[in-house]
């Protein structure tokens, strides 16, 4: 075995795809990105052609494996970004233009379809079925572009198609089908009453299999491409959630955790019991082998690390430093604005992507500083109210948090005192492409599990709440869940 063997993560994201490699003890060894933009022909919509993603793909690995021999790389592991629909022909081409988690062109489709599901017993599917499903994208392709919904042989998800390219093999993972409203959680396979409710063929329907299985080796076309040896082992993979979850400790030891990206999300395990669809957050079947399952529970606020963007940036125009330097933590929540946040609609909680944004309480005296505050705290009462939905609220074990934004101070003492329980920053690589890559060192047997922390992912400073700011919050919190309810009142129809 060579002295630097490494094992490779791709992460196809929604605006990059970035890759990175590891070794055997979970260091990494370098990583790599490229960008590309989506095809917005219409408002509210969002696709891409599905080539483009692979262009970038085969540029990013040739970039990375100019530093890393290809002979030392075992295996890859592919993650991305889940819902994403594409629909490919027996040619092997794409029928259409992928199209994307947030595309919103289906949202009238969404509660007549919801009906349909439940009227069939499809209670599952009725329970994830939002604007972005791959359920109802290939609805809207069978009535809007009919030669090419005839043109589609099977579907997958966005990071499927990274690994049909690199193997010629069509599949998908648990993570991704059970996120399609096209799932049963009972059987954990296909729902044939989903089918038969939204009159969609079965011939559309990829092979499942389990996330660290074997999809294939590498092809010779794209060996040729891309530099990689023929033959490599490509692992079958899974969404981006699950895949992050795996260095966080979410599935490892049951830990809830945040992500304070772009979007915000919640991920839990939760036990898969006959009222789990009655709460709320999406359902994710996790399974390495096809054998063993865990279901992770993800909600979302959408708006989150991209709101205080475009407060500080577009709004404030002051800069992320000088944000932290002017918070002040004895005034955690004080003053009299509040912000509610979902600025660009709201899947969870409401399954409404018309909501928006509003601060209210505004006076000429209030100053930048407070409304980066009350932005911060509108974020977190999304996310205490999508915990009490979800039935993660309560406990006293800290939660983890992940993504850019848990390195912002000012955030993490905020969430701790509005949740009222510790916050958990985590050091080192906790990203999906990381996470990617771990399940390809597993399944090569490079040692380590997936319900094992590798050692390069440590617990870092632990932020606890302020009694008094946490008594504070509690009345502002009552506060704000009045909000949702007047402000529709004010721009629903």
């Amino acid at each position: 075995m060579p002295a630097n063997v490494a094992y490779l993560g791709i992460d196809l994201g929604t605006s990059s795809v970035k890759i990175v490699a590891i070794g055997e003890g979970g260091s990494v060894l370098g990583q790599t990105s490229r960008t590309y933009e989506l095809s917005l022909p219409k408002p509210g919509w969002r696709e891409i052609d599905p080539e483009l993603w692979w262009s970038e793909t085969v540029a990013a690995l040739r970039e990375l494996l100019g530093a890393i021999a290809p002979l030392e790389v075992r295996a890859i592991g592919v993650t991305g970004q889940m819902h994403t629909l594409v629909p490919v022909g027996a040619d092997g081409c794409a029928a259409h233009a992928a199209l994307m988690w947030n595309d919103v062109r289906t949202a009238r489709m969404v509660a007549p379809a919801r009906d349909a599901l439940l009227a069939r017993g499809a209670r599952d599917a009725a329970a994830t079925v939002s604007t972005g499903s791959p359920a109802l994208n290939l609805c809207w392709l069978r009535d809007n572009e009919p030669k090419a919904f005839e043109r589609t042989e099977r579907f997958v998800i966005g990071p499927d198609w990274i690994v049909f390219k690199l193997t010629g093999i069509l599949g998908t993972d648990f993570c991704e089908a059970s996120t399609s409203s096209l799932f049963d959680f009972g059987s954990h396979g296909w729902s044939y009453a989903a089918l038969d409710a939204l009159g969609l063929p079965a011939r559309l329907l990829p092979a499942i299999r389990g996330s660290r299985e074997v999809a294939g080796g590498i092809t010779s076309e794209a060996s040729s491409l891309t530099g990689l040896i023929e033959g490599t082992p490509v692992i079958v993979g899974t969404g981006d959630n699950p895949a992050a979850a795996i260095p966080t400790g979410c599935i490892t030891e049951g830990a809830t955790v945040i992500s304070l990206g772009t979007s915000g999300v919640v991920m839990g395990l939760r036990a898969d019991d006959a009222e789990g669809p009655r709460r709320k957050g999406k359902r994710i079947a996790f399974s390495p082998d096809g054998c063993v399952f865990s279901t992770l529970v993800q909600g979302v606020v959408q708006s989150c690390g991209s709101t205080r963007d475009w407060l500080l940036e577009k709004v404030l125009r002051i800069s992320h430093q000088e944000a932290e330097e002017a918070f002040v933590p004895r005034e955690s929540g004080t003053g009299e604005v509040l912000f509610f946040p979902h600025m660009t609609g709201e899947k969870t909680l409401f399954g409404d992507a018309s909501l928006r944004g509003a601060f209210v309480g505004l006076s000429p005296e209030v100053t930048a500083a407070e409304l980066d505050r009350a932005a911060m705290e509108g974020v977190g009462y999304g996310f205490r109210q999508l915990m009490d939905e979800m039935g993660f609220a309560g406990g006293r074990d800290p939660v983890r948090a992940v993504g850019g934004g848990a390195r912002s101070d000012a955030w993490m003492q905020t969430l701790a005192n509005i949740l009222d329980r510790p916050m958990q920053r985590m050091e080192g690589e906790t990203g999906a492409g990381y996470g990617a890559a771990l399940l390809a060192r597993i399944a090569l047997g490079g040692g380590g599990s997936e319900r094992a922390l590798p050692s390069s992912v440590r617990p870092g400073a632990v932020f606890t709440a302020d009694e008094r700011a946490a008594r504070r919050h509690d009345d502002r919190y009552r506060r704000y869940l009045r909000m949702h309810d007047a402000l529709v009142g004010i721009y629903g129809d």
